[in-house]
């Protein structure tokens, strides 16, 4: 089957040349290291030095629920051992057989900032912190943050523990899409079951973007703010506005900076910058036959894609679907068979799978009628070439029988 290209969508829209790095009124950000990322289209907005290498802090909490919750279920009961009460920093003061649901130990890490809940959910998921660890890089990988590495649940600093604000936008971006995650970090007051009287029970949010009336954002949804001496402060901020989600990062600002940093990146991506959906998941976007199957396949895109635009600008896309050139029995539900691709010019700036919607098997008769039709004949030629090859040989042997008994003359 020949490769079939059809353009399905042509998008053309403002005025200006689209630059994201040259956009007029970018904001003034105190922090050393920044960046702001379109949650849905994962299109990097603003970034200062926004991969280079730096102590996160607490926003290394993010990864830590997000690991959690994709590893067990928010009512499982975790009983607390010996060494949650020697993690240092901003704690809860878990004591040694206490038991809590990970349910209230997440509150406690995301909304109290709690090191002892982060020591405590690690031993629950993994055994041990530094096994912890490892499936954190290992998941921060799968994620596409390249220039992270953890040594901890929480982020208290090491030189072996760091990470970027475009990791952490990444991390981020990924966090927003457990449901779960999103109710704890938007949650504003919490109160766990402690069977010491004097013990804490309330919990608080430290993120004043979603509660403070002198720094709180409008549709601000999360994530998390962090502090160390060596990592100053720090903050993974997150709003949607108009079905837009945008995600701030900003690190080592300082004082109340932090706030004002988050918030001039976020009104600056809401300002200038439009996200729209080009590819629907699930959506149908060719039939294409199956060579040796029993009928036709057709093709879905497998998941969404929103790209970025410039609020002012000018951009041209061309949105292409191309299925694979052959496409052979069997084939399996869900296989890929082809992709949608954005191109901006000549430059692919996004791709969505096309997947079978259906499994198709092998057709045998069809199969076998195609073998009978073209395999016979050559078959057919194969034996009679082979018998002249073998009634030539015969005759050679006779012939040169005679010559031996009868001294016939070597025939030329």
């Amino acid at each position: 089957m020949r490769k079939i290209c059809c353009c399905i969508l042509l998008v053309m829209l403002l005025i200006l040349p689209f630059n994201t790095m040259a956009l007029a009124g970018e904001p003034q950000i105190v922090g050393e290291t920044a960046v702001l990322l379109d949650a849905k289209s994962g299109t990097v907005l603003y970034g200062k030095e926004e991969h280079k290498k730096m102590y996160p802090a607490s926003t290394t909490k993010v990864l830590t629920a997000l690991l959690a919750l994709e590893r067990s279920q928010l009512t499982k009961q975790v009983t607390i051992g010996p060494n949650p009460s020697k993690a240092g920093g901003t704690s809860i003061w878990l004591q040694e057989g206490e038991q809590l649901t990970l349910e209230e130990l997440l509150h406690a890490l995301m909304l109290n900032s709690a090191n002892d809940a982060g020591v405590a959910i690690a031993e629950h998921i993994a055994g041990s912190v530094d096994k912890f660890a490892e499936l954190s890089n290992e998941r921060a990988k799968q994620i596409g943050a390249k220039g992270t590495h953890f040594t901890n649940p929480h982020g208290m600093p090491g030189k072996e523990h760091y990470s970027t604000a475009y990791d952490l936008a990444l991390i981020g971006r990924e966090a927003l899409k457990n449901q779960d995650l999103r109710k704890i970090i938007t949650t504003i007051n919490y109160e766990i079951p402690r069977a010491d009287p004097e013990a804490q029970k309330h919990l608080f949010n430290h993120n004043k973007l979603l509660w403070s009336k002198t720094y709180g954002y409008k549709g601000a949804t999360g994530l998390k703010t962090g502090y160390t001496v060596d990592a100053g402060q720090c903050i993974i901020a997150s709003a949607e506005r108009d079905g837009m989600e945008l995600i701030a990062v900003v690190l080592r600002s300082e004082g109340f900076n932090i706030w004002t940093d988050a918030s001039k990146l976020l009104d600056y991506g809401f300002e200038n910058f439009t996200s729209r959906q080009l590819v629907k998941g699930g959506q149908v976007m060719a039939d294409v036959p199956v060579q040796y199957g029993k009928g036709s396949v057709k093709l879905l895109t497998k998941n969404d894609l929103y790209y970025t635009f410039p609020k002012e600008g000018n951009i041209d896309l061309h949105v292409t679907t191309e299925p694979d050139e052959e496409v052979s029995a069997p084939v399996t539900k869900g296989e890929v068979l082809g992709a949608v691709i954005i191109r901006k010019g000549e430059e692919i700036v996004g791709k969505v799978p096309l997947v079978a919607h259906a499994a198709v098997q092998r057709d045998w008769k069809m199969t076998l009628t195609t073998w009978f039709k073209w395999g016979l004949p050559l078959l057919l030629f194969f034996l009679w070439l082979r018998r002249r090859i073998y009634l030539r040989r015969k005759r050679q042997q006779r012939l040169a029988r005679r010559r031996k008994y009868y001294n016939y003359p070597e025939l030329k």
